[in-house]
């Protein structure tokens, strides 16, 4: 009997007091571009505004792990192929400090993902 391998994802504990927000968008673009997009700072330009942030490590082409430099909190991005040129972008910003916080960063990561998917995808 044969093993199948799993990936596992962990989920880094927030610590207590802290907030997480998860933001997730399907775009049309393949895996490799929207990695692209995410990691180097000239495309992420583009559509990532008024974000200042760290690349603490990077698993091309499926992963990021970022700091957000104004407040020290966390993004965790996880990007998955779907289908011959389409992929899921999960996004986990956590080590916020506040509810506020987090509904103001749930709306700001929807309309970060959406420029990253007009970014990639271009006008239609």
């Amino acid at each position: 009997m044969s093993r199948v391998a799993r990936r596992r994802s962990t989920t880094v504990p927030t610590p207590a007091g802290r907030f997480a927000v998860r933001a997730r968008r399907t775009i049309a673009a393949g895996a490799a571009d929207c990695f692209r997009a995410w990691a180097q700072a000239r495309r992420r330009a583009h559509w990532l505004a008024g974000v200042q942030i760290t690349v603490r490590r990077t698993v091309a082409p499926s992963s990021l792990a970022l700091t957000c430099v104004d407040d020290g909190s966390e993004i965790d991005v996880r990007i998955t192929p779907k289908g011959r040129s389409g992929c899921a972008v999960v996004v986990d910003h956590t080590n916020l400090a506040g509810a506020d916080i987090v509904a103001e960063r749930r709306h700001c990561w929807k309309e970060m993902l959406g420029a990253l998917q007009h970014y990639l995808e271009g006008p239609v």
